[in-house]
């Protein structure tokens, strides 16, 4: 039984459709989503959304809390803290510290 020869793959697939080339990204242990997120946005209301993301995450917060000197940040604590108090900087530096360009959102764990 003889085979006829073998396609060559290529060192680059060539994908057709987004769906395709996300389900790539995916299986290549990306999980970013595509996107390049910017923890040191130019405009006050980016830095604002930036930073309010930030506080969804766990990690950020614990990372953020050490720096302000609070334990168990919740993320009500630290919406607040972003909006009313501190401003985005200080969860901005956290987001600096855990960056991660192929992590959910661009935010890695310690």
């Amino acid at each position: 039984m003889e085979s006829g020869p073998q396609p060559a793959l290529s060192a680059e697939e060539k994908v057709y459709s987004a769906n395709a080339r996300n389900m790539m990204r995916l299986s290549n242990g990306d999980a970013s989503g595509g996107s390049a997120y910017d923890n040191n946005p130019s405009s006050t209301k980016a830095r604002m959304r930036r930073a309010m993301v930030g506080c969804k995450s766990s990690a950020a917060r614990s990372v953020a809390g050490e720096s302000i000197g609070m334990k168990n940040f919740s993320e009500k604590e630290c919406n607040m803290e972003v909006m009313n108090g501190r401003g985005a900087g200080f969860m901005l530096e956290a987001l600096t510290q855990l960056d991660c360009p192929t992590c959910p959102y661009g935010i890695g764990s310690r």
